[in-house]
């Protein structure tokens, strides 16, 4: 349960965000570059696609992570790990990323799911909340705080389907990390493995862990 908080609405519920939200919109079309964001309006997490645009950001860096102070941020949850609980109230970015091509997408201000920003921004993404959604050839993360303080979260999981917009592998976490510090995050940046959809840490992830592996420098190669 990734949870995140907007300033209209104080109930804590168990999605971050509704399966249908109420108004639609057209997919945006495929925005050229390296780095975009799928960005919402407003002083609170927009939750009217109508509302929402996709415009190329080149790196990631404080300023921009900063956007969703206010908009969204890291709630406690019975169904985390506590001890994340550490981070609460830091601000929460939802990231994808496209193996090989390093293809990065954020989402800020917005209360949109992966899939559905991702749709025409990556190739053979469908998204279908109530039924098998599929996310190309990406992996999905979170970002909560800045590019140094706070963690990045990877969804890992090693038997998930090759669409399934996890990562499955070393190589997969070894190429996101490389990726992440080349648009800007910093080589202390905590990053996590987590269990998908909740913030729990994977048995791998604490293996990895004892090991070293704690930052995304230390998954860098």
């Amino acid at each position: 349960m990734w949870k995140t908080w907007s300033t209209e609405n104080y109930s804590v519920v168990q999605r971050v965000e509704p399966l249908h939200r109420p108004s639609t919109a057209s997919p945006k079309p495929r925005l050229g570059g390296s780095v975009i964001a799928h960005v919402g309006k407003g002083k609170t997490a927009s939750k009217d696609p109508t509302q929402e645009w996709i415009e190329n950001v080149y790196r990631i860096d404080r300023d921009l992570l900063g956007y969703n102070t206010g908009r969204s941020i890291l709630l406690h949850c019975s169904y985390n790990d506590p001890s994340f609980n550490i981070y609460v109230g830091l601000p929460f970015t939802k990231g994808v990323t496209e193996r090989g091509t390093g293809r990065t997408e954020l989402i800020l201000g917005s209360t949109a799911h992966h899939g559905e920003a991702m749709i025409n921004q990556f190739d053979n993404v469908l998204w279908q909340p109530e039924d098998h959604s599929r996310y190309g050839n990406t992996m999905r993360w979170l970002n909560v705080g800045d590019t140094r303080t706070g963690f990045i979260g990877l969804d890992y999981n090693p038997r998930a389907a090759a669409d399934a917009g996890v990562a499955t592998s070393l190589d997969d976490i070894v190429f996101l990390a490389n990726t992440l510090q080349e648009y800007g995050f910093d080589r202390q940046k905590r990053l996590f493995l987590l269990k998908p959809p909740y913030i729990q840490e994977s048995e791998e992830g604490r293996r990895l862990r004892r090991s070293g592996k704690q930052t995304v420098g230390d998954y860098t190669r």
